[in-house]
Order: structure tokens, then sequence, then C-alpha cells
């Protein structure tokens, strides 16, 4: 009898200690990697609502931005820390100014934009791939207001902008079509991207530290 309840208490012991190590010592799951992202676009590509939808808030009292918005996107293997810059035409000759230590690069097209708009984002998009700090980092174009009748689709982006050069001389770069009534496509395209920005960040080599 005695030698049973000492078992019985050996087995509560074990049980005991068990139920500890699994409540109190389970190790923490690894911090998700950061990212320093730059958002540029022209005026009304819709970068602000985008990251609005991103982020769980009202993409309907989204107003243009003045000056910069910093956002943090937090997706399954990366945070996101995303600083928007505004897109008025007396504010993109400053956009180079927010450059330094840059990880990865969001351009916003919008794809409802007149001729005129169109030259105007021709002419941004290629100053930033040729950019010293910019042109050879994880890049994610995305042509927006799909949702609309007419817009373009990021194919015809590609040929209409003379993408194809610089997509061929700079492979860490993709183009997605998206909209804001889309979260989840959209997501999954930011999803991508961090797949991409982690893949490029693998080799040391790529760090902004590491970079001449």
């Amino acid at each position: 009898m005695a030698e049973n309840c000492g078992f019985c208490c050996g087995i509560c012991r074990i049980c005991l200690y068990s139920t500890y190590n699994c409540c109190c010592c389970t190790k923490e799951s690894a911090p998700l990697r950061e990212f320093q992202i730059i958002c540029i676009g022209i005026t009304n590509s819709g970068k602000s609502t985008l990251l609005a939808v991103l982020t769980n808030e009202n993409s309907d009292t989204v107003v243009p931005t003045i000056g910069f918005n910093i956002k943090e996107i937090q997706l399954p293997n990366a945070l996101l820390k995303v600083k928007e810059l505004g897109g008025g035409e007396n504010i993109r000759s400053f956009w180079s100014r927010y450059y330094d230590n840059v990880q990865g690069v969001v351009f916003v097209i919008d794809g409802l934009c007149t001729h005129d708009q169109l030259e105007d984002t021709r002419r941004e998009i290629h100053g930033a791939i040729k950019h010293p700090d910019l042109q050879t980092l994880p890049w994610m174009i995305l042509c927006n207001k799909q949702d609309l009748e007419g817009a373009s689709t990021h194919h015809k982006v590609i040929e209409v902008l003379q993408l194809r050069d610089v997509m061929q001389a700079n492979s860490n770069i993709i183009v997605k079509s998206c909209s804001k009534i889309n979260k989840d496509s959209l997501m999954a395209d930011f999803e991508a991207f961090s797949d991409l920005l982690l893949q490029f960040y693998s080799n040391s080599h790529n760090e902004p530290g590491a970079r001449v």
C-alpha cells in the first residue's frame, strides 16, 4: 500500500513538473524580421488608401499626404515599417532625402491616370529606380484601382512606363495589380514582397551597412 502511494506521488510530481514546463518555460517565438520600406508615387495614386486598408483603418477618410506618414504592416514572416511620402509636385523633389537606410521600395501607380500623369509617373519612377540608394533594392510596383473600369493592368503599365529594361537590370522588382476593395489580394502582394525582402537580405552583403 505504501509503495503504491509513493508511486502515485512520484507520477503526480512528474505531471506537475511537465505542466510547469509547458506553461512557464515555453520558448518565445522568434521576433519578426523588420524592414524599413519607403512608399512613393504621385498624388492620387492611392498610397494612403492602400496602407489604411492593410492596417485596418478607415480608408474613406483618407486625405492626400503632406510630408510623410509612417505605418507598420505586420505579415506572417516580417514587419514592414513603411514611410509613405507625399506625391505632390512640390514634394517629389525632396523624396531622395528619405532614401538613406531604406531596405525596399513600394511604388504605387494610378491605373486611371491621365496622359500627363502617366508622363509624371514615368519620369518619377525611372528617377527613383536609377537613384544610387535604391537601384539595387527589392521593389514592388503596384498598379492600383483595378476595381474601376478602364484601369490599366500591370502588364500594360510595364510597357507604357518602359519598365522592361530596368526589370531585367534588377531582378528584385515585382509588379502587381491591386485595388482597395480586395484586401486579401493586397495582403498577398505584400507577403510576396516580404518573401522577396527576406530572400534578398539572407545575403549579408545586401544589408544596408554592407552595401557600397
